[in-house]
């Protein structure tokens, strides 16, 4: 048989099968380097290293070899043969499958690909194989008929296609989504609904980042492992004491140090680690390897240079912006009437309508900035009488006073939020289209920002000066420049964290969820805009 394929182009075995089950599964984890894993991933990997501890057994009526890797010189295969069993001079490849015994046409081209790269390792004929399923205990024999191999060709041909033409697979949307582990990268659901082909979902995804933050900014405190948890100790004196496994990002603020041996494993384990000053914000931050989404990166870089798609991205972005920021004002408004407030929401109002005619991003600068000087007129009327601060305007590099002092120390902790979306999402967050490309300055993640600084910062900034929470004691004077004290940023970050995991209905889906997991949705759908999943890019848009 003649079988266009190119030998060169090598595709993972256990992949294959995902051609078949979901093609979108399959590019998420050969082109974009997916690897998101579940509670059912974790469980097959943890079976694996079992089965793995022993390279070989040797019973009386038969031998098991595992683990075998093998690549193809004639077909585009590569992978490893789980068992390769040998039983009366006869030798099968044996596939192991979590779950209950079952007929699956996917587990069986997985395993006739393993049965094709067998028998060219071998130079024999390979007439069958088995799948076993660990949850019943009970192997399948699989015959490796014509019709199957034509099949497992056919797949991998279809393989190679997805792989060469790039484009994201239609989403599913079925029950085949349920219990993925891609799903919240996936997005059936959301992705169909706002292609306008699928029903409103019905329930929100979990989010990846669930907000486990470890902040530290204790002066001289040291980060060391032991075990599997973390100790964070001054002086010899263990001040915290947590499990790795319930730490995602960390904190440090100032002088705080860490170990080589952590460094080394929170890289290992994809935890980023964020470095502020107390007086300039964010530092930088140590992240893990880059992800392997080079696709979606090549779409942002030539999306950069598209300047009316950038126009539009900008537009939409900044418009989202303006909309927030009046519907914080007209939600105090309505508490503590005030016509400056309701003047300046009819302001907002007007610049959030001429974004849409604007022809050039100076022109776009422009009706920001202006939004941006009615809201913070008004902003100090947001403040309650026994509030001890008062706020004429916005200043920083460095803040003045008090409330300036909050809001830049708020906003650098939310970018700090939009870089680590950027990264799990797979998008550069140095690249942006509204915020200029200045070295050093992550204009994404900026842009991602915008649209939240008002919902987020300045609602926690408000919460803490009226209820007292933040007082004068909290600040102190260096350099011409106001500043939080240790004692203040830990009280603000308390409520900043709180803000974060705080439920709201989403706007266009619905239903409710975190914050910080509509941050990560907005960096997700601009990424399949990008990539021309979607038509549009839609604000987050506060009721």
């Amino acid at each position: 048989m003649v079988v266009e394929l190119d030998s060169e182009l090598k595709i993972p075995v256990s992949a294959v099968a995902e051609v078949l089950y979901c093609p979108r599964n399959f590019y998420y984890r050969v082109v974009e380097g997916a690897e998101d894993t579940n509670a059912h991933v974790l469980q097959g990997k943890l079976e694996e290293e079992r089965r793995n501890s022993r390279k070989s057994l040797s019973r009386t009526d038969y031998r098991q070899s595992r683990g075998l890797f093998l690549t193809s010189d004639y077909l585009p295969l590569t992978g490893v043969v789980d068992v390769v069993e040998e039983k009366d001079d006869q030798i099968y490849p044996v596939e192991y499958k979590k779950g209950e015994l079952r007929d699956n046409r996917n587990d069986d081209v997985q395993l006739c690909c393993q049965a094709l790269l067998l028998e060219e390792h071998l130079g024999r004929d390979i007439p069958h194989g088995y799948v076993y399923y660990a949850s019943s205990h009970q192997r399948r024999q699989v015959y490796f008929s014509q019709e199957l191999r034509e099949l497992t060709l056919a797949t991998i041909r279809e393989a190679q296609t997805i792989i060469r033409m790039g484009t994201v697979p239609e989403p599913l949307g079925d029950q085949r989504c349920q219990g993925c582990s891609l799903a919240a990268r996936c997005l059936p659901e959301e992705t169909k609904f706002l292609q306008g082909s699928g029903e409103t979902p019905v329930r929100p995804l979990p989010a990846i980042n669930l907000g486990r933050t470890l902040y530290v900014d204790t002066p001289g405190a040291y980060l060391r492992k032991r075990q599997e948890r973390l100790l964070v100790t001054k002086d010899n004196d263990i001040v915290k004491e947590v499990p790795l496994c319930s730490i995602e990002q960390v904190i440090i603020v100032g002088t705080a140090n860490m170990s080589t041996q952590l460094t080394r494993l929170f890289l290992e384990k994809g935890i980023q680690v964020f470095y502020f000053s107390g007086s300039r914000g964010i530092l930088g931050w140590l992240n893990p390897a880059w992800g392997k989404n080079v696709p979606l990166r090549l779409a942002q870089y030539r999306a950069c240079h598209d300047e009316a798609l950038c126009l539009e991205l900008a537009k939409t972005m900044i418009k989202g912006k303006i909309s927030n920021m009046r519907t914080f004002l007209l939600r105090y408004n309505r508490a503590r009437p005030d016509s400056s407030l309701e003047e300046a929401a009819g302001q907002l109002e007007k610049l959030a309508g001429k974004t849409g005619t604007v022809q050039g991003k100076d022109s776009l600068r422009g009706i920001e900035g202006a939004a941006s000087r009615a809201y913070f007129q008004v902003f100090g009327r947001l403040l309650g009488e026994k509030v001890s601060f008062d706020f004429k305007r916005r200043n920083r590099r460095p803040p003045k006073d008090p409330v300036n002092a909050l809001l830049s120390f708020g906003y650098s902790l939310l970018v700090k939020e939009a870089v680590a979306v950027c990264q799990s999402v797979g998008l550069d967050p140095y690249l942006g289209f509204f915020h200029s490309m200045v070295y050093g300055r992550p204009a994404l993640a900026l842009d991602l920002v915008e649209e939240f600084r008002t919902i987020i910062v300045d609602s926690v900034v408000t919460t803490c000066l009226n209820k007292g929470i933040i007082n004068p004691e909290h600040f102190e004077e260096r350099l011409g420049g106001c500043f939080l004290n240790e004692a203040g940023r830990k009280r603000f970050f308390s409520a900043y964290q709180g803000r974060m995991n705080e439920e709201v209905t989403h706007p266009i889906f619905t239903y409710r969820l975190p914050y910080r997991r509509t941050m990560e949705l907005q960096g997700r759908f601009l990424a399949k805009v990008l990539q021309g999943e979607l038509p549009a890019y839609k604000p987050f848009l506060v009721r």
